[in-house]
């Protein structure tokens, strides 16, 4: 099955035009391109419909094998039953809501209490011994499970914290269609949806998409962000009957072309990466999960992610043509 292109547009058209003449003022004078195209961090979000499909082992595991050539942060956006800090084997002491602004306006960030526009994701974030940055999610606190709209705007506002400090932001978001979910996935340049060849896995799959699908934000339909990774699937054929089933629907009821991004397969060696708190593409790299993350994070990199920059060089905005999703949407433009 072909797979049907991703980005910010999903047909021809200007667009896409400029994108392609971004890319190729970047190769050529990756200077030149930063200042005439003042491109933005890629914020990639990672869901799914319902829990239990291995969306943040396959966040987590990206997140690894991208830092090896960019400066990623992983948010670990589950607001309630955050677990990203476990798969990377860290212990964090500090959690989403030690970064929410209290009601004075302030944040305790790591120099003590001081006025903050959003919620200091970045006072947080923790580093992995997988080179990528963690920003640790909350865990059993009903406050965070429960923020109104006003405190996930200051949580939404935390990531352009994160910015100028990343080459890529990566948004593991809590499973289902919660507010505070389709917040985190509205600011997002991209959205991989995560589903499994279950029956279950396939509805909740599509009634996310359907939901995202209806919104548009800043001028732009979030169907055109959409693309399918399919997780746990027995082959190849496997997974793209599962892409096939969720696109009929989504095309005859919903109007919209969801592109599959790839598949991941059901692989023992991942739940023992599991029990032993690490990515499986790290401890055990020529597993066939492992391969397929890696060729995950390729096609990730050749859509979203221009410049190949050493991760440790401090370069800000190096990301995809014209990204700022979130810039967009905090400036009312």
């Amino acid at each position: 099955m072909t797979s049907a292109p991703i980005g910010p547009t999903s047909g021809p058209g200007p667009g896409l035009d400029q994108a392609a003449r971004l890319r190729e003022l970047f190769r050529r004078h990756p200077a030149e391109a930063r200042d005439a195209g003042q491109p933005k961090t890629p914020i990639l979000a990672i869901t799914s419909g319902k829990g239990g499909v291995g969306k943040t082992n396959i966040a987590v595991n990206l997140a690894a094998v991208l830092a090896q050539d960019y400066r990623v942060t992983l948010v670990d956006a589950d607001l309630g039953m955050a677990n990203a800090d476990i798969l990377c084997g860290v212990s964090p002491t500090r959690r989403l809501q030690h970064a929410m602004p209290m009601s004075d306006g302030t944040v305790h960030g790591r120099m003590g209490a001081h006025t903050c526009a959003g919620a200091d994701l970045s006072s947080i974030g923790i580093p992995t011994p997988y080179g990528f940055t963690l920003v640790p999610g909350a865990v059993g606190v009903s406050r965070m499970a429960d923020l109104g709209p006003a405190e996930q705007t200051q949580l939404i506002r935390g990531l352009s914290h994160l910015e100028a400090r990343s080459q890529v932001v990566l948004l593991d978001t809590g499973a289902g269609i919660s507010s505070g979910v389709r917040r985190f996935l509205a600011v997002a340049d991209a959205v991989l949806v995560v589903a499994t060849p279950e029956p279950t896995s396939i509805a909740d799959a599509y009634a996310l998409i359907k939901c995202l699908s209806q919104t548009d934000t800043c001028g732009r339909a979030a169907g055109s962000r959409l693309c399918l990774v399919v997780n746990q699937a027995r082959s190849r054929e496997d997974a793209e009957r599962v892409h096939g089933r969720i696109a009929r629907v989504c095309r005859e009821f919903l109007s919209l072309d969801l592109p599959f991004l790839g598949w991941v397969p059901r692989d023992a060696q991942v739940q023992e990466s599991v029990m032993s708190q690490g990515p499986v593409t790290k401890l055990a790299p020529r597993a066939p999960a492992s391969q397929a993350i890696v060729e995950l994070s390729k096609s990730l990199s050749r859509k979203y992610l221009i410049a190949n920059e050493p991760a440790g060089k401090p370069v800000p905005g190096v990301g995809g043509p014209k990204f700022g999703m979130l810039r967009r949407l905090l400036s009312g433009r």
